[in-house]
């Protein structure tokens, strides 16, 4: 056996050569989970905290109450979530999963199930069994009329996800890679391989090597000390290029870009940009914000209320969020309109989230907008 091939035996015989693999399927691991995970929950997050600050406000003959309906939605569902913690595990399994679904308990709290199975029917209600929260699986099984159950369609995320992740895995395997690299301790080992069995030469290297390797891993200061027959050379790495992470971060931030695009959220929002600030708001309250509390706000009132009520107007929700127009941006508008006659006081008031007015149903016109030379004063012998 040559030299050359007994070096090449004992290299591959190396017990601590399994990292290889392991770095492998760490790569695997942190790409798929990691980054993945990172990004979805970066985009997602901020969509459920704009909707957990809505108020859903209950009205029964276009007056505002306060009842036990208000009271679950706005300020406590249930013993263990407040109003605003709750709908954001709503939002967010909403959009991660495609799906939620909110029962009720006996005493009329609202619970989040964490899985349930839906049976679906062509001319009966839907139902759901299986339903569990927590530990606790309920044994009974639910109609659709007395759920809210909520659903998104993400499947273009979804298969947006699938299909691009192998591109960016290999960047991100490969920017790793080099990392590990520009850090990597090299080094030459010389042996005498002149004196001995060609066994005892190959155990005694092992054993100098194995040593080495153990006090690199254990100590941040290791000492290599001489040893007639070996001599251990490190290798500088001053000329490697030492490689920062901002490259990574750009991939993230790709990454999170693309997924905010599919919801629909500016991704100057995501990342803090101040450009544009206003118009980046506008477009996410109308693409994004305003279409989840409309589906929100179709499916409580479809539940708690019943056809004819929501139809007169004597009962319905409505879902009074970020997506609300500003009433000091919009000031002059709001006096025109109201001023003019064209709209009622409470219906520009409903527009901007604000509760009605015990006399707001009737119209104004001021002087400025009226035909009447004496300012719009009729003396009381017209009538």
């Amino acid at each position: 056996m040559s030299v050359f091939s007994s070096f090449a035996e004992i290299f591959t015989r190396r017990h601590d050569s399994s990292f290889i693999y392991d770095l492998e399927e760490y790569e695997s691991t942190a790409e798929r989970a990691y980054m993945k995970r990172l990004a979805i929950d970066e985009v997602i997050n901020f969509v459920a905290r704009a909707v957990g600050q809505t108020e859903f406000r209950v009205l029964k003959n276009h007056k505002p109450v306060k009842d036990e309906a208000y009271y679950h939605l706005n300020v406590r569902p249930n013993t263990d979530k407040s109003a605003g913690d709750f709908w954001q595990e709503v939002v967010y399994k909403l959009l991660r999963k495609g799906e939620v679904l909110i029962v009720q308990s006996d005493t009329n709290d609202l619970l989040i199930a964490d899985s349930f199975v839906r049976n679906e029917y062509a001319l009966y209600p839907d139902s759901f069994n299986g339903v569990t929260v927590k530990d606790y699986e309920f044994k009974r099984t639910f109609s659709m009329d007395d759920v809210i159950y909520l659903t998104y369609g993400n499947a273009r995320l979804d298969s947006y996800l699938n299909g691009l992740w192998s591109d960016y895995g290999e960047l991100m395997g490969r920017m790793f890679n080099l990392q590990l690299r520009n850090n990597q301790i090299r080094a030459n080992v010389k042996a005498n391989m002149t004196s001995g069995t060609q066994e005892a030469k190959q155990k005694a290297l092992q054993n100098y090597i194995d040593n080495i390797y153990a006090s690199f891993e254990k100590k941040s200061v290791a000492i290599v000390p001489t040893t007639k027959g070996f001599d251990y050379e490190e290798l500088g790495n001053s000329t490697a290029k030492n490689q920062n992470f901002d490259e990574i971060n750009q991939v993230k931030d790709a990454f999170i870009d693309d997924i905010a695009g599919i919801i629909g959220v500016p991704t100057a929002l995501i990342h803090g940009s101040n450009v544009e600030s206003n118009e980046n708001t506008t477009l996410f309250n109308r693409y994004c914000l305003s279409p989840l509390l409309k589906k929100i706000r179709d499916e409580l009132n479809a539940k708690f209320f019943s056809k004819n009520e929501v139809l007169a107007g004597d009962a319905y929700i409505e879902a009074v969020g970020l997506d609300q127009p500003n009433i000091l941006e919009l000031s002059e508008q709001v006096d025109k309109l109201a001023s003019s006659g064209v709209v009622k006081i409470n219906e520009v008031r409903e527009a901007m989230g604000l509760e009605p007015l015990p006399d707001g149903d009737r119209v104004i016109i001021t002087k400025n907008y009226t035909t009447d030379t004496k300012g719009g004063e009729k003396d009381d012998s017209e009538n």
